[in-house]
């Protein structure tokens, strides 16, 4: 008996060792979880039964994204940097998105940013370049956070159907947070009548809803860019590192 309680024991232990905390900051009187992702996977190949990974080159960035520079492990996904030549550019990085789409709702994601400047570091919402226009509003990308390292935010909103295409956004810089140290949880919530973006719980920016009333495809992405900082050799081997995706919708 008393072996049997010391093997329990040891295996609770380790079980407790593998539980995420409950971190968030939604309102659960308001919101219901619909969707998540903790990232608990083996492989990458069962991540990509959920995402869709970007494979080949992106002519706005200065590196190809590729299923390769996707990593799962110890309960969070890694979208790698590294200093290569392919499809023609001259880095490669990660980028993924999900298979589902979503509307209004409380959208949270907890993540680091890449070490190095010159490296953008996203989570955000966008109608996919061959979705229908929307019978009402327009298509548009929500960046619910566009990161610079180490300590820049930035809150956009691109109407892409009116040309040339037209944004509203804001941008904050942190002089006591290096984003790439520890993990941050950036929010969303997204209504008919307005856009409110939270950092760690805690309200940065809204803007009006004028434009987004149909439903988009969540992403998760890692690139090079020029307007993120000074492109270095220190960006080999970075990555942008996800804890968990969350998805709320009113109750």
């Amino acid at each position: 008996m008393k072996k049997l309680f010391i093997i329990l024991a040891v295996a609770m232990a380790v079980m407790s060792c593998h539980r995420k905390p409950e971190y968030g900051f939604v309102d659960e009187s308001k919101y219901k979880l619909v969707w998540a992702d903790e990232f608990d996977y083996q492989t990458r190949d069962q991540l990509l039964q959920n995402w869709i990974s970007a494979n080949g080159p992106t002519g706005h960035t200065l590196c190809s994204r590729w299923p390769e520079n996707v990593e799962v492990g110890d309960g969070t996904v890694r979208l790698v940097n590294h200093k290569e030549s392919r499809g023609g550019q001259e880095w490669t990085s990660g980028s993924i998105w999900t298979k589902q789409v979503f509307k209004y709702g409380f959208y949270e994601c907890r993540y680091k940013y890449a070490g190095a400047s010159g490296t953008n570091n996203a989570f955000w919402l966008v109608t996919l370049g061959d979705s229908p226009e929307p019978a009402e509003g327009k298509r548009f990308e929500i960046d619910i956070n566009e990161g610079h390292y180490p300590n820049e935010i930035n809150a956009t909103i691109h109407n892409l159907t009116d040309k040339p295409m037209k944004s509203v956004y804001d941008v904050f810089a942190y002089d006591d947070i290096d984003f790439s140290k520890e993990f941050h949880i950036f929010g969303l919530e997204w209504t008919p009548e307005e856009f409110v973006f939270f950092l760690d719980g805690k309200e940065i920016w809204r803007a009006k809803n004028e434009i987004a009333y149909s439903p988009a495809t969540l992403l998760l992405s890692l690139a090079i860019l020029p307007g993120a900082g000074e492109v270095t050799d220190a960006i080999d081997g970075t990555y942008m590192e996800v804890d968990y995706v969350r998805v709320y919708e009113a109750k």
